[in-house]
């Protein structure tokens, strides 16, 4: 994979949870950690979409061997569209994969695949149990400036920016292929969520 941006979402509110999702443990790293790790691997550079002080972040990058961006959402809280555009300036490739910090456990065979099947559309998204996975997965630049220009007009839907691109979308029969439990787009958000998925890789 060349020319790729990632996107880290880590600013969310994480009601659900009760505390930042990002910081979560899993053997002994954070949800963030485990991330960057994999995302380094294929990124040419790294943003993180933040909503806290920068040097909570910064503690996470130690020893990345890609740069690493971290940019303060311009309206924090506001869904992730608001994270993935306020990120857009500082985005250098035309390649972006879109990550979300409550999905840890990334499968690298997976993301080649998804970035194999982007050429030709402004984006690639999976369909789990038929429903759309806008996350976790590889668009245009230009896409994410279409996403901008609707954001702005007042549209905060990922769902609504998804359908005014070219996208291919991949079933999840064809992502088990490479990911059998699809754990690239397990999202741990609630604490039961969170115990069962310590207790389960644990086994």
């Amino acid at each position: 994979m060349k020319n790729v941006t990632t996107v880290i979402l880590a600013g969310g509110e994480s009601k659900r949870m009760g505390k930042d999702k990002a910081f979560l443990l899993w053997n002994g790293k954070t949800f963030l950690r485990h991330i960057l790790e994999k995302v380094s691997q294929f990124s040419d550079e790294i943003i993180i979409s933040a909503n806290k002080s920068e040097h909570i972040y910064k503690e996470q990058i130690k020893d990345i061997k890609k740069p690493v961006k971290i940019i303060k959402d311009k309206n924090p809280y506001s869904g992730p569209l608001n994270g993935i555009v306020s990120c857009f300036d500082y985005i250098s490739n035309n390649n972006v994969f879109i990550a979300t910090c409550d999905t840890p456990d990334i499968n690298l065979e997976v993301i080649k695949y998804l970035f194999k099947n982007l050429k030709g559309f402004d984006a690639v998204i999976p369909v789990i149990n038929n429903k759309f996975q806008p996350l976790n997965t590889f668009y245009k630049k230009e896409a994410i400036s279409v996403g901008k220009n609707l954001y702005e007009k007042g549209n905060k839907s990922l769902f609504k920016w998804v359908e005014n691109l070219n996208v291919k979308y991949i079933s999840d029969k064809d992502l088990k292929k490479y990911d059998p439990y699809l754990s690239t787009f397990r999202s741990i958000n609630t604490p039961e969520e969170y115990r069962n998925f310590l207790s389960q890789k644990q086994l």
